[in-house]
């Protein structure tokens, strides 16, 4: 099969889970003899093979906005698309997220090519749909559903939500999880030092993501005293970018500075070390369609303390390979880390069960296996 992919974001320029799903997605492609050629965005025009997957990185322009900005990107994605197309013929073109849907609509029909769509968030969960730049993305996401042949979403509640809000026929829409890369947990090339992040004596409790508030940092930071009260010997080790500055200085206003460390944003390699290093990983999103970030810390088998929201429902069982809180909870999140804090044999044999559980049901072999089945729905409805 000769794939055309259209993503905004792809290693090493990455911002979220998306440009790391692509990236593990298309490898995975390759591996089973397809045809990946990747659209993406770029500082400059270049061409690269990346394990086998052609990527091309093409440059956008200074935009007042997000939505501009993404409708030139789109529009380059178009042009280079037909030049490919002479060439390589494509059976097939999947575009993700709100950003590539007017280039994902524009090849399906310059080409005359069946559409998937994969949808990782929507803007009402991710901010709600409060003015008419919101509506614009809103709207997007469901043109997008709507020109698409088949839909893919990346959570079991996340397809439900989907499916109701853009009135997607249920025979379109397709529930295919996320996964993980086990052998880049082992295999990485850097071990950090605990000692650059906390003294010898102190355990780890590690945020990874976006700083904002769907991720629930402001529940994390506000939950800090609780757990510095039965354990003192914690430092909590805060990693992304996003509003840096305004969680620092939450973080000063609570006086918690001192059992906090912002890193800023990390390549994967520290991550992944990070990850390893962990006591315990938490995610107190208050939305998160799926929420990698539990698979991630479960392949380096640290438990995670997740909210009972979205995909984090199924990326962490409770009392088995992690704990939930309720969300926007900061006495839940408090006890749920307290709980893990007390018993380290508990905490390791969660993680230990964390890690069986992604070798088991979050491998990129199987996800590639049910994408590809997407894909030949369409081109047999197309045809």
């Amino acid at each position: 099969m000769r794939i055309l992919m259209a993503t905004w974001e792809f290693p090493p320029l990455k911002v979220g889970g998306i440009g790391s799903h692509c990236y593990d997605l298309s490898r995975m492609l390759v591996s089973k003899g397809h045809d990946v050629h990747i659209l993406t965005y770029g500082d400059k025009y270049s061409e690269e093979s990346m394990e086998g997957v052609s990527v091309y990185r093409l440059p956008s322009t200074q935009a007042p906005d997000t939505i501009s900005w993404s409708m030139f990107l789109s529009h380059q994605m178009e042009k280079k698309a037909i030049e490919l197309n002479k060439e390589e013929r494509f059976d097939v073109v999947h575009a993700h997220d709100w950003m590539t849907v007017p280039a994902g609509v524009g090849i399906k029909k310059l080409l005359n090519l069946p559409m998937i769509f994969t949808l990782h968030s929507t803007e009402k969960g991710r901010s709600g749909i409060h003015d008419s730049y919101t509506k614009m993305i809103n709207d997007l996401e469901w043109y997008g559903t709507y020109e698409a042949n088949e839909v893919i979403t990346v959570g079991k509640d996340f397809c439900n939500e989907v499916r109701h809000m853009f009135n997607i026929p249920e025979s379109k829409i397709h529930y295919i999880r996320n996964g993980v890369d086990i052998s880049r947990f082992d295999k990485n090339k850097i071990e950090l030092e605990r000692s650059d992040y906390a003294d010898d004596w102190e355990k780890i409790v590690l945020f990874v993501g976006r700083l904002a508030h769907q991720k629930g940092i402001e529940y994390l930071l506000g939950a800090v005293p609780g757990v510095l009260s039965q354990h003192p010997d914690t430092k909590f080790v805060i990693a992304g970018g996003g509003a840096l500055d305004y969680y620092k200085s939450m973080a000063y206003r609570i006086g918690i500075a001192h059992k906090t460390y912002f890193t800023g944003y990390l390549p994967e390699d520290s991550l992944i070390s990070l990850f390893k290093k962990a006591d315990l990983t938490v995610a107190p999103s208050v939305y998160e369609p799926f929420g990698i970030v539990a698979l991630e810390s479960a392949a380096a088998r640290t438990p995670t303390v997740g909210s009972y929201v979205g995909g984090l429902k199924e990326t962490i069982i409770h009392e088995n390979t992690g704990l939930h809180s309720y969300p926007a909870h900061i006495q839940s999140l408090c006890d749920q880390i307290n709980r893990s804090l007390w018993d380290e044999d508990w905490r390791k044999w969660m993680g230990s069960n964390a890690r069986k559980m992604i070798e088991k049901d979050y491998t990129w072999d199987k996800i590639a296996r049910w994408t590809t089945g997407v894909y030949g729905k369409a081109m047999e409805l197309w045809d």
